[in-house]
């Protein structure tokens, strides 16, 4: 096969397939984060910043559009940026947030996960 979609890919490892890989990932993120304020999510931090983040009212389903104010012509607009399906997997969501109970026993491999 050849062309330039397969050029672009034939080194799965090169700068180029990187920048595009992670620029979409940023991309993607910030307008699930603004749009639907999905979770997990790196901004929440401790269980206080989840409560926070989740929707205030019964009536806004969380995952759904945050914003049911905001024009239909800026969603789609947010939404024609989103490429492909690549977000940031958030490896800090409710990292400050205690999640093991003090003097409960755990072994090694608990451990490492709860602490």
């Amino acid at each position: 096969m050849e062309g330039p979609e397969y050029d672009f890919v034939a080194d799965p490892m090169s700068d180029k397939v990187w920048e595009m890989w992670t620029g979409n990932a940023d991309t993607n993120t910030q307008i699930f984060r603004h749009l639907f304020r999905a979770d997990p999510d790196d901004n929440i931090k401790t269980f206080d910043d989840y409560e926070a983040f989740l929707p205030r009212h019964n009536k806004f389903k969380q995952g759904h559009l945050h914003d049911p104010f905001m024009p239909a012509q800026e969603v789609r607009e947010k939404l024609d940026q989103i490429k492909g399906h690549l977000v940031w997997m958030p490896l800090d969501f409710l990292c400050d947030a205690p999640m093991a109970e003090k003097g409960l026993q755990v072994n090694a491999y608990t451990e490492s996960i709860y602490t």
